[in-house]
């Protein structure tokens, strides 16, 4: 598989829509997100560890809508699986897709842009 084959991590014309268009509202929440959503995985994963899956579901859903509110759309598929792997209280499958997810988030924490143009 090649880069090509992958889908594009982001849909930041979908997620400028969310907020009509108003760029500056985007780009604020996606300085929030890259606050927040390495905290988030911090927890995740202390949570995870602990066997406290039912926090584990907390944190991927609260995830899971940032990656979707800043069009994250790769993150926030990963996001949602692992949501589902923790509601159904799956632990090997919640913590090999909280694996995957910190590896997308914190990617898309370092690729997202802080400007939209």
């Amino acid at each position: 598989m090649t880069a090509k084959d992958m889908p594009d991590p982001f849909d930041l014309p979908k997620a400028l829509a969310r907020f009509c268009g108003d760029t500056e509202l985007l780009e604020e929440a996606i300085a929030i997100f890259k606050s927040e959503a390495p905290n988030l995985l911090d927890l995740m994963k202390k949570h995870l560890s602990k066997g406290e899956i039912e926090k584990v579901v907390g944190y991927a859903h609260t995830l899971k809508a940032e990656c979707g509110a800043v069009g994250a759309v790769l993150a926030y598929s990963v996001c949602a699986a692992l949501e589902k792997a923790a509601g159904n209280n799956d632990i090997a499958e919640s913590e090999a897709l909280s694996k995957k997810a910190e590896a997308v988030v914190r990617a898309a924490v370092a690729e997202l842009p802080d400007t939209i143009v």
